[in-house]
């Protein structure tokens, strides 16, 4: 039973799970604390105006989601598991094809329930999300393109959080922020697949790389025009960029190296727990105060990444 249930752990990418979490409580916080014109100077808000009852529907029905998606990614992945990756749990014999389809597909229908009934989010976004998850999953083995959507699913994950409570009206602020992480996902899957595809092509590399950068360059950019914001804040998210550029930078240098596909498993493990740095550093902005859990929840991917893979 306990092998059954790390095999489970396995199959659902739980290391990721964190980087959920703040994703759901980056987008529903700012979305419901946010003035809706962009270029005015946004206020410091109290974690107390939010309503903190949603944040556990909101918590749970993307947990499912996402686990579910993680689940069928393996299932639409048999036959190519079977031949190239004999390790993977399915293959391997440790769980039943019918049991991954069953708990995949379960998941997801469950998650996206979850989200709209419970946390009272969009139903419009939550299909997106929904069938972003089932678009990548049937189709990123053979689709270049895929790519673009793992960054949609990311995306239409902060949207559909944002929405939460009820909230039908979507603010500039998490707009942008969405797009950005819809880009750093992007950039993770399209650096990490043409890096092991060839290494000797630089252009997909340097559009991966741009794409990582992204979410820093656009908040240097807000830093700009937001030129009233208290020092405070300033600071904060001068050191939340900072120190995403160098976890960036970190990682593209050890996916380059010529030392085979175990860099690039690591340089990618690193930047998908560099996601609930990205959360951190939207939150720099609007509610500071929020920011130490997405710091504590890095850590615990980390700590997670140590016994399930990340990829």
């Amino acid at each position: 039973m306990l092998g059954l249930f790390n095999t489970i752990l396995t199959l659902s990418r739980i290391s990721n799970l964190p980087t959920v979490w703040t994703n759901s409580l980056a987008a529903w916080a700012i979305n419901h604390s946010t003035n809706k014109i962009v270029g005015q100077t946004p206020a410091w808000h109290d974690p107390s105006i939010l309503e903190w009852g949603q944040l556990g529907w909101l918590l749970l029905g993307g947990s499912l989601a996402y686990s579910g998606g993680c689940i069928l990614n393996d299932a639409f992945d048999q036959k190519f598991d079977q031949e190239f990756n004999p390790n993977r749990p399915i293959p391997s014999g440790k769980i039943k094809i019918t049991t991954v389809w069953s708990l995949g597909l379960g998941s997801l229908i469950v998650g996206g329930i979850v989200l709209t009934f419970g946390a009272l989010c969009s139903l419009i976004w939550t299909v997106a999300l929904i069938s972003s998850i089932l678009l990548y999953d049937a189709f990123h083995k053979e689709w270049k393109g895929s790519v673009w959507v793992m960054g949609a699913c990311r995306m239409f994950l902060w949207l559909t959080a944002g929405t939460a409570g009820q909230c039908d009206t979507l603010g500039l602020p998490l707009v942008i922020g969405s797009i950005s992480l819809g880009g750093y996902v992007a950039g993770i899957s399209l650096f990490a697949r043409n890096e092991s595809i060839s290494r000797n092509s630089s252009r997909p590399s340097r559009l991966g790389i741009s794409l990582l950068f992204s979410p820093c360059l656009i908040i240097l950019g807000l830093l700009v025009a937001w030129n009233h914001l208290d020092p405070s804040r300033i600071f904060l998210a001068n050191c939340s960029g900072l120190y995403l550029g160098w976890i960036i930078f970190e990682s593209v240098l050890l996916m380059r190296k010529r030392g085979g596909n175990n860099q690039i498993s690591q340089g990618v493990s690193m930047l998908l727990a560099g996601i609930c740095l990205f959360d951190a550093l939207a939150l720099a902005l609007f509610m500071p105060s929020l920011m130490a859990p997405c710091y504590l929840a890095q850590l615990f991917a980390k700590i997670l990444q140590k016994k399930f893979a990340a990829t």
